[in-house]
């Protein structure tokens, strides 16, 4: 009897010790705490890479905008030259040919503020030529009383930088005498479309006429009156 509960007892040590027993320690799952992990890894990669995508769309959008703005800023300027240089001819052609009687000065031959009203419109070379030859246009005046009126119709550029231009005026002159010597009633002499080339120059941010070119002038009927040609 003493011999077999030995050897139960012998059998039941050997079954505690042995590696190869069924029984074991319960160990934590590390495959199943390592899913989260690479599931957070994941959602990270992706907010970082749709951050970078917002930033480059916001990039390129500022991008096109200020790119926009820029040839906005281009077209802009090119048309305020053009109105400039354009408004700048328009006021040379109508002041060069609007004289008269009344712009005599006290010294009963030149025509002081015509001088002025023009000179003010061109470059200091250009104004010097036309003092030179204003002159004769205030000896028609004094002496004979002889008046010129203009009507500006139409105004092209034909040519534009960054400090020089060519504009073409059409207007229509009027020119007129008195009916009698001393008389007030006035006598219209002829009317005619003149064309008329202005070359222009920009000096200290202003336009100023350098030069000027009366082109063909048809005279006008008074059945084409109003037109252009």
């Amino acid at each position: 009897m003493t011999l077999g509960i030995g050897s139960l007892s012998s059998h039941h040590r050997s079954n505690e010790s042995d590696p190869l027993s069924t029984t074991t320690e319960p160990v934590p799952d590390t495959e199943t705490g390592a899913e989260p992990d690479r599931a957070d890894a994941r959602r990270g990669g992706l907010l970082r890479w749709g951050i970078l995508v917002l930033l480059i769309a916001v990039i390129l959008a500022a991008g096109g905008y200020v790119g926009w703005q820029l040839t906005r800023g281009a077209d802009d300027s090119v048309v305020s030259q053009r109105e400039q240089v354009m408004s700048a001819a328009d006021k040379f052609v109508g002041r060069v040919n609007t004289y008269g009687p009344d712009d005599i000065g006290s010294d009963k031959k030149t025509m002081p503020e015509y001088r002025k009203n023009v000179g003010e419109l061109l470059t200091p070379k250009f104004e010097k030529n036309f003092l030179s030859n204003v002159a004769f246009a205030e000896a028609t005046v004094a002496q004979q009383g002889v008046g010129r009126t203009t009507n500006v119709h139409s105004t092209g550029v034909a040519g534009l930088d960054e400090d020089s231009a060519t504009v073409l005026v059409v207007a229509e002159l009027a020119v007129s005498y008195p009916k009698s010597e001393g008389s007030k009633e006035r006598v219209e002499a002829a009317r005619q479309l003149a064309r008329t080339e202005v070359d222009l120059v920009k000096q200290n941010g202003k336009w100023l006429v350098d030069d000027w070119y009366p082109a063909e002038e048809a005279p006008k009927s008074d059945n084409s009156e109003g037109t252009t040609p």
